[in-house]
């Protein structure tokens, strides 16, 4: 393999309304052990999933702008709401290659089901767009398809999910909405990865249901992202990783939160932004 070692040392840019894009970034970590990361979480507008198209777009376009800058290799939006609220906007205005959070999840809950009965938490922007459903429905006529809106879940999330005392009784509400016959399960939100072993624990003990399989999107975008730059050669052979994390929140209350979310083995730069 000829490796483009201009670009290869290229840092890959992760985006995200706050700090549920880090199961994204976590991921990649796995897989991809040499690659230099930038990552963004505008902590201080979280969260997305209740705001207009408009406000969306124009927080994406700065955080997207801003990483552009760092002159990154690709641009990967570790946010459902961003991915269908701007991807296409963003593809027709950037030449970077960018990678969305939404289509690789479907395609492996489409793969998964065996009764084409799936269910989908998601914001509430992410659900009313119905891009999941759209797109689950255009591949496969016949699937069944149950689309629930998790407002709570995202800002107790990025405060300490632990720290809530009814986080359970929240959570339950939530999960006694999808379909009984549902055998998948879509988590449309790349915050709610961080707390999949109390969803998986509920759905074994306290909630009816039929789910046999939790498809998690960031795990499956970071296979993608790998496939993408071995195609492209531009994999970053050398082990000297980099890791820039960017909060547009007050840098202490942040670092809490995040020490939190990522692995003690990593170590990373953490840095606040104006954008």
């Amino acid at each position: 393999m000829n490796i483009n070692s201009s670009i290869s040392d290229m840092p890959i840019a992760i985006f995200d309304s706050g700090f549920g894009g880090l199961t994204v970034l976590k991921q990649l970590l796995k897989i991809l052990p040499n690659e230099n990361y930038i990552y963004i979480g505008d902590n201080i507008n979280i969260p997305y999933g209740d705001k207009s198209k408009d406000e969306i777009i124009n927080l994406t376009l700065k955080m997207t702008e801003f990483l552009i800058s760092k002159k990154c290799k690709i641009l990967i939006i570790a946010c459902n709401t961003i991915s269908a609220c701007a991807y296409d906007i963003l593809k027709q205005k950037y030449e970077i290659p960018i990678i969305e959070v939404i289509s690789n999840g479907i395609r492996e809950a489409l793969n998964n089901t065996k009764n084409n009965n799936i269910s989908i938490m998601g914001t509430e922007f992410t659900i009313h767009s119905n891009i999941y459903k759209d797109k689950i429905t255009q591949q496969s006529r016949n699937a069944e398809v149950t689309q629930v809106i998790c407002k709570e879940l995202c800002p107790m999330i990025e405060n300490n999910w632990d720290s809530h005392k009814n986080r359970f009784d929240v959570l339950k509400n939530y999960l006694k909405n999808i379909d009984k016959e549902s055998d998948t399960l879509i988590l449309a939100c790349t915050h709610y990865p961080h707390i999949i072993n109390d969803i998986q624990n509920l759905l074994k003990t306290d909630i009816s249901n039929s789910i046999k399989n939790i498809i998690d999107p960031s795990y499956y975008r970071a296979l993608s992202v790998k496939k993408y730059l071995e195609k492209n050669n531009i994999l970053n052979m050398r082990n000297q990783k980099k890791i820039n994390i960017y909060t547009t929140e007050n840098i202490e209350r942040e670092k809490k939160i995040i020490n939190i979310f990522m692995s003690k083995d990593e170590i990373y730069d953490f840095n606040q932004i104006k954008l």
